[in-house]
């Protein structure tokens, strides 16, 4: 029979105190070591960023027993605070409008938000995202500082003239090295052109993609990759049975890396460009997709 090659691991994990009582729930296992809230507790674990004898482990109420050795990223607590201390990277700025550069594991409106941090760091109470991304998303995303140029924007984005770049490491191969997919996303007309930029074919197989698209509908290229079978690796809505292949992916990996519109002004064409974080660059290492 032969031999599966092991699977990617994760860096060194960080392990915590022992359990103390057979049956002892994760969550509250986390609490009580980590001095923190069960809402802290539990973001850890939606954040996929706990291990339980070197398994990936989300559940809040799997039960421990004594013997478990109870592990984490190391860089794992207090992410927001960490971030909040580094201003968020603008990749452009001008009087209308800006392009920040948006990390991961940071939703783009709402509550602590990508929003309202920089609504804090440059003053500004009226800015508002033209768009949006997912929480797991990295890249580029744009904010208007005017109500007159946020309607501007809004209206490129709804006739199509905004034009989006994304890079995803997905489970798999693709069926061509270059392909359409034209799946409707809720009952709508979708469109993303994908094209294979590196392939690992050893198993577990993987491959190193560029996605742009011509419509924007809600998690389209999610979609769009999982309708081929070759699902975004982290993805922990849309996957399929590859997925299992790479438990250790700590995040969706999807980034926004180009953005092309007009000047809501001039109308004039504007660029910005994401470089690809860490993590990402990190993973294609680890699977040698570089």
């Amino acid at each position: 029979m032969k031999r599966r090659p092991p699977q990617p691991r994760t860096p060194a994990l960080r392990r915590l105190p022992p359990v103390r009582r057979n049956g002892t729930p994760l969550l509250d296992h986390l609490a009580e070591q980590l001095s923190l809230s069960r809402r802290a507790a539990k973001a850890l674990l939606d954040d996929r960023l706990v291990f339980v004898n070197g398994r990936r482990i989300w559940m809040a109420q799997h039960r421990l027993q004594i013997r478990d050795a109870v592990e984490l990223l190391p860089d794992a607590l207090r992410p927001e605070a960490r971030a909040a201390a580094a201003p968020v990277r603008l990749l452009l700025d001008d009087p209308l409008f800006l392009v920040a550069d948006k990390p991961p594991r940071l939703l783009a409106v709402g509550v602590k938000s990508l929003e309202t941090r920089l609504r804090d760091q440059l003053g500004l109470p009226t800015l508002r995202a033209v768009h949006r991304l997912d929480k797991d998303t990295s890249g580029c995303l744009l904010f208007a500082k005017t109500d007159d140029a946020r309607r501007a924007l809004v209206a490129q984005f709804e006739k199509g003239q905004i034009r989006k770049l994304y890079h995803a490491l997905v489970a798999g191969n693709l069926p061509a090295r270059e392909m359409d997919i034209r799946a409707r996303v809720d009952d709508l007309p979708a469109v993303s052109h994908v094209r294979q930029v590196s392939v690992q074919t050893r198993p577990p197989r993987c491959a190193h993609v560029t996605v742009s698209i011509e419509t924007g509908r809600t998690h389209q290229i999610r979609i769009h990759l999982q309708h081929i079978g070759d699902p975004v690796l982290g993805d922990r809505q849309y996957f399929s049975p590859l997925s299992a292949d790479f438990p250790d992916v700590p995040r969706q990996m999807l980034h926004a890396s180009e953005l092309r519109f007009l000047h809501p002004a001039t109308g004039k064409p504007v660029s910005a460009d994401a470089p690809l974080p860490r993590d990402f660059r990190d993973w294609l290492h680890t699977l040698r997709l570089t």
